[in-house]
């Protein structure tokens, strides 16, 4: 059965009305009270051993045992932020609702998302101010497998910075990234003097060095007309110029010419490595002829597919002002280039239809599957080869969105410490997390006196259970007044020590002995000859 949203101005008065609930490391499933506002707009997770407070999740459609299998194992990439987002920016959780990485000490971002890069995985991230215009002004960082900053980038074009809308990493290593500047335009036609024009932009980069090695710009080939969006009360200033294009997506092929597309158009456009149209997919004047179902209005990332035998693409069908249909999908369009045409191969339909109205993304996976995320609707959802749902989540009621969503297999070990909190209130309880890792399969727990901190006392295994991990600690050994954790990985190898921390948060580093290589394993080099004891705690089934 469908949820009923309820509308949004009565899920602002019972915000008002009800207090926020905020529940750690917590998954929701089929929650009413989640959907209808009763846990708050924007409900979120909150942790002893970290300050993060990422979304939570509540799976209106969950997966269990029969469609889990189903599931491509991977990583699910989203950046909530609007006005009801406790903390905006980028996320990586596990398909099971737990926090991996939380990245919003970079601000609220668009895109967000793995790539390749000189042979290496790496994240690509936007940073930077989002304007009023929906557009933004800002730059593309580079991340390594340890989350460190490795490129820094931004347009190249007389001042105007890096858009949030797009960046892609080419085979050449080089950076496709979407731009807009502001310019004065003759718009008597609309009865507007001194006219302002916000034009749209691409432009490949050298991530290295930040040279433009390529520039389209759009007013140069496609008359400003010739679109949907009519200057409105836009088009008087620099700060209010008319944005009639409204680029969103850019990707470059094997034959080197780009697909870009055009939100306000309504149109595809391949151009060449020249700059001019070699042919254009939708709007007024598509040279592409359009098959039954393949109409497509506002649309986002726009992308090639299967060898450049087809085209996957977020076709909104509406936008703020405007709704052409009763529900926005994503798209999967066959492109015959011998007949100049497309087809339909697949549309997925949003189980709680409705209209997205702005941003959205379609993510087609190896398997077949398909990861749908629903924009300006705080909604995501896997479907099967045969288009069926795998599972729905949603990650907020009021305002909240995720420009896209996206899944990626992804590994990553940080190049900061475990982090530790000790809570001795009633019985002694050792909480611990650690932003970023991928590969932690164990912690072990060890016990240190106040006298010499660096002697550490292997207690107990446990095994991680979600972003954050709770040790107990048993009455024999409260006597210690520091504790440090081990990460181990599913090999037994220590891939990192935390601090020593006590119950009054003192902490101090990790012991001069205490170092990460190949030859650590279950039985770590410590000061003790103590043997850990056989303590161990599973993580809850991940079928529901």
């Amino acid at each position: 059965m469908h949820l009923q949203r309820i509308p949004f101005s009565c899920l602002w008065l019972l915000a008002l009305l009800t207090p926020w609930n905020v529940l750690a490391d917590e998954v929701m499933y089929e929650s009413n009270d989640y959907s209808t506002g009763a846990l708050g707009l924007g409900p979120f997770q909150t942790f002893f051993s970290s300050s993060s407070t990422p979304a939570m999740w509540n799976f209106v459609v969950p997966y269990n045992e029969s469609t889990a299998g189903q599931i491509e194992p991977g990583l699910v990439f989203i950046a909530p932020r609007g006005t009801n987002v406790n903390s905006q920016g980028a996320l990586i959780y596990e398909k099971t609702g737990d926090l991996i990485w939380d990245g919003t000490q970079y601000g609220q971002t668009a895109t967000f998302r793995v790539s390749t890069y000189k042979n290496e995985p790496v994240i690509l991230l936007w940073t930077g101010e989002i304007t009023a215009s929906g557009t933004g002004s800002g730059y593309d960082l580079i991340l390594n497998n340890q989350y460190e900053i490795i490129a820094n980038f931004t347009a190249n074009l007389n001042g105007s910075l890096a858009d949030f809308h797009d960046v892609v990493i080419t085979e050449n290593n080089t950076a496709l990234i979407t731009a807009y500047q502001a310019k004065t335009w003759d718009l008597s036609l609309y009865n507007i003097s001194d006219g302002w024009l916000l034009d749209s932009a691409f432009q490949e980069i050298d991530p290295e060095t930040g040279d433009a090695l390529f520039t389209w710009i759009a007013s140069d080939w496609v008359d400003v007309n010739s679109c949907y969006a009519a200057p409105g009360t836009t088009g008087t200033a620099a700060n209010n110029a008319w944005d009639f294009f409204h680029i969103n997506a850019v990707n470059k092929d094997n034959f080197g010419n780009y697909l870009i597309s055009s939100r306000h158009c309504h149109t595809l456009f391949y151009i060449g490595p020249d700059g001019n149209i070699i042919w254009t997919i939708g709007g007024k004047n598509s040279s592409i002829f359009q098959g039954d179902n393949t109409i497509f209005s506002w649309q986002h990332d726009a992308r090639w597919a299967s060898n450049q035998t087809q085209i996957s693409l977020f076709d909104n069908e509406g936008t703020s002002w405007e709704l052409d249909s009763t529900n926005s999908r994503g798209l999967l369009l066959d492109f015959d280039a011998t007949n100049n045409s497309v087809s339909l191969a697949n549309q997925w339909i949003p189980y709680n239809i409705s209209v997205t109205e702005s941003q959205g993304n379609v993510h087609t996976l190896d398997s077949g599957n398909t990861l749908i995320g629903w924009g300006q609707n705080p909604w995501f959802s896997e479907y099967d080869a045969n288009g069926q749902f795998l599972y729905v989540v949603e990650f907020g009621v009021g305002d909240v969105q995720s420009y896209r969503a996206y899944h990626f297999n992804w590994t990553a070990t940080p190049n900061t410490l475990p982090s530790v909190f000790v809570d001795a209130n009633s019985s002694t309880t050792v909480y611990t997390s650690w932003n970023g890792a991928t590969e932690v399969a164990t912690w072990q727990l060890s016990g240190s006196t106040a006298g010499s901190p660096q002697l550490a006392i292997p207690l107990s295994n446990t095994s991680r259970g979600g972003f954050e991990t709770a040790i107990s600690v048993s009455d024999s050994d409260t006597s210690y007044t520091f504790y440090q954790v081990a990460a181990f990985d599913s090999n037994n190898k220590i891939i990192a020590y935390s601090n020593f921390t006590s119950a009054d948060g003192t902490s101090m580093a990790p012991a001069a002995n205490q170092t990460v290589n190949a030859g650590n394993s279950t039985s770590p080099s410590t000061s003790s000859s103590s043997s850990p004891k056989a303590t161990t705690t599973s993580s809850s089934s991940w079928f529901y």
